[in-house]
């Protein structure tokens, strides 16, 4: 007999958005029992009464008050309520590619070939940007489709970046069997929760797989100091874990930022299709979201030896900025991935 899946979606004023994830969930081909399990964030917008309205004949609510939220607690809070056998995790925001992408999501933990599976992110290039979108959306063509367990040994003698990459995890739209979900569990953190259990899977003994054929879109424009502190979260958590920098230097950061900026804008300009006034606009907002991006993963690498150095003020001035971030994000959680 097929196992019943759990599947949590999480919600935080999403009426708008929730409504096109749970048209699509509805319309998939997915003959396989499932129950619907609802986190909400202290919505206000009216996302509860429509998850109400919702005809799954298995559905629960749970309320996950103001301050409460966290990536990783709120899913294992909704891994201890669920009923069944496989977990499937998805924030509300996604647009599912197909009628088929529930079974091509779950398939790789249905079938046994993996502990984990998750999807593979695109970018509407009608809807969201469209310079972004020409330069993601073949990314995962260069991974393997399914990532095999590793020794500690084998483990300590990887470069940073590929035990970065091996632990690629995307918990928007992911599957897990409970039960080892259960026992690993989600490492407490505001943020970067996926990467980590994947860390842990391979070094347990267990494998991951990338459902390639699970395509989704997401995608939401962000501000500046979202991109900055979401980034320096994920590089502190990249170096602590992984031994992986991606930004060294702030001179380094300046050239980073320039030469893609001009790469974006060549882009935006003469390779992708729309009108000038978007082909500006687009470029403009690449311009402000990288200058986010590299610093805040430069902010990231700091660390505590720079107390020790006696000419760095400017780098110890960034480091009680860090420092503040990360207490920030500790203490609200980053809500959108």
């Amino acid at each position: 007999m097929a196992p019943l899946c759990s599947i949590v979606i999480l919600t935080n004023d999403s009426l708008g958005v929730v409504n096109r994830l749970i048209e699509t969930l509805m319309a998939q081909d997915f003959p396989f029992l499932c129950e619907f399990i609802f986190m909400d964030n202290a919505s206000r917008d009216g996302t509860v009464d429509y998850l109400n309205t919702v005809p799954f004949p298995r559905k629960r609510i749970f309320n996950v008050p103001q301050g409460e939220f966290s990536h990783s607690r709120t899913r294992m809070r909704a891994a201890e309520e669920a009923q069944g056998e496989l977990m499937v995790f998805f924030t509300d925001d996604i647009l599912p590619i197909g009628a088929s992408f529930l079974r091509n999501l779950t398939a790789p933990v249905r079938e046994g070939n993996a502990a984990a599976a998750y999807g593979v992110c695109q970018i509407d290039p009608k809807r969201h940007d469209p310079i972004d979108a020409f330069l993601h959306n073949r990314w995962y063509e260069t991974y393997d489709a399914t990532v095999e367990p590793l020794s500690r040994f084998c483990w300590e003698h990887l470069t940073p970046d590929m035990r970065r990459r091996l632990s690629n995890f995307d918990n928007c739209a992911s599957c897990i069997r409970r039960d080892i979900l259960l026992r690993l569990r989600f490492s407490d953190v505001p943020y970067g929760e996926d990467m980590l259990f994947a860390k842990k899977l391979i070094l347990s003994g267990q494998a991951v797989s990338m459902a390639k054929e699970a395509r989704f879109f997401h995608w939401h424009k962000v501000r500046f100091s979202y991109m900055l502190k979401r980034m320096c979260i994920d590089s502190d958590i990249a170096v602590r874990e992984f031994g992986a920098r991606y930004a060294r230097s702030l001179a380094g950061v300046a050239k980073a930022v320039l030469l893609r900026i001009v790469h974006r804008a060549y882009i935006g300009f003469f390779r992708v299709r729309m009108p000038l006034w978007k082909k500006i606009y687009w470029s403009l907002y690449n311009a402000k979201i990288l200058t986010a991006d590299f610093f805040g993963k430069y902010l990231g690498t700091l660390n505590d030896d720079i107390r020790k150095k006696k000419f760095a003020p400017l780098r110890k001035r960034l480091l009680k900025m860090k420092v503040g971030l990360i207490d920030e994000i500790g203490r609200r959680s980053i809500k959108r991935y």
